[in-house]
């Protein structure tokens, strides 16, 4: 694209010129360390957080250990 498109307008091309701004030159693509960088920054998620949220959600993550060690107890006896 050769052409300016902006020649044909007058005005336009006046109120464009009046104002002077220069762009920041930012690089387009981080590199390989900064990606790796982010990704071991960012926030991780809570995987308890739904569990969390109801009311029946916290007395269910209490009692989840102790039925755990109770079945796993079951099974030991069976096995024995």
């Amino acid at each position: 694209m050769t052409q300016d498109p902006f020649n044909k307008e007058y005005t336009l091309r006046k109120n464009l010129d009046e104002y002077g701004v220069e762009v920041p030159n930012f690089p387009m693509k981080s590199s390989k360390w900064d990606r790796l960088i982010h990704y071991l920054a960012s926030p991780a998620l809570n995987p308890f957080e739904r569990v969390l949220s109801s009311s029946n959600g916290y007395t269910l993550l209490r009692t989840a250990p102790v039925i755990g060690v109770v079945m796993y107890g079951a099974v030991q006896v069976i096995m024995w």
